[in-house]
């Protein structure tokens, strides 16, 4: 699939692979190695199954709150109208994630009475995804999480569906990219990274830290999940 799993760790990589084995009822590794030599769609459907692709708008409510107020708000007051604002998503999966961002950056720049060139990249390795993270098609289901308010300025009805607005999916450049051999972006205010560095083993965990540092500006910001840190780097 010329995707390398290698850095991900151990524990996951065993735990997806067994439960593709039970699902052809397959004991033993060995059989399964077997089974994935002489069967390209499997091979891809356990890379699906290890590329990590849970996403959601607005994933811990409150950790959004605080980006909002501690680095939306400022950095939308300091920049100048008409300026850049560039944010970086790695492992975007289906798009909520970036969205959200978005949605936050426009409600902010309308309170400041500013409009900016706002540049969100969301990559994914997971190349599969990224069409229905470009459509911006979500399930009625997402009202809890995005709220009545955001839903009637970002989004319209499709059906029994929502589909984020054009106007801000043309604020997104989805692509695919392995995070852990592509170039990063550079000059960015802002990298979402969130509960991607959890599914690393711990030396992956420093190298793609240390690319965020040298893909950050000064005082540009790191947004990571509830169960990971910066593993004591400075």
């Amino acid at each position: 699939t010329n995707l390398d799993f290698a850095p991900y760790r151990r524990q996951t990589l065993l735990r997806r692979t067994h439960r593709r084995m039970g699902l052809h009822q397959i004991q033993h590794l060995s059989a399964y190695l077997e089974r994935l030599r002489g069967d390209p769609q499997e091979a891809a459907a356990l890379a699906r199954d290890l590329t990590i692709n849970v996403s959601g708008f607005f994933r811990d409510p409150q950790a959004w709150k605080i980006l909002d107020e501690k680095v939306i708000a400022p950095l939308v007051q300091e920049r100048d109208a008409n300026a850049a604002i560039r944010v970086w998503v790695p492992g975007c999966a289906t798009g909520e994630e970036a969205y959200s961002l978005a949605m936050l950056i426009a409600v902010r720049a309308q309170e400041a009475r500013k409009s900016f060139d706002l540049r969100i990249f969301a990559t994914d390795v997971a190349h599969h995804l990224l069409p229905a993270a470009r459509a911006g098609l979500y399930p009625a289901s997402i009202a809890d999480d995005v709220g009545a308010g955001r839903l009637e300025r970002f989004f319209d009805i499709e059906h029994d569906s929502y589909q984020v607005k054009k106007s801000v999916r043309e604020s997104i450049t989805f692509a695919p990219q392995n995070l852990l051999q592509d170039p990063p972006f550079s000059r960015l205010d802002l990298i979402s990274c969130r509960n991607l560095l959890i599914y690393l083993e711990p030396a992956i965990q420093k190298k793609v830290l240390a690319l965020f540092h040298f893909a950050l500006r000064e005082h540009g910001h790191l947004f990571l999940g509830p169960a990971e840190s910066v593993s004591g780097q400075e």
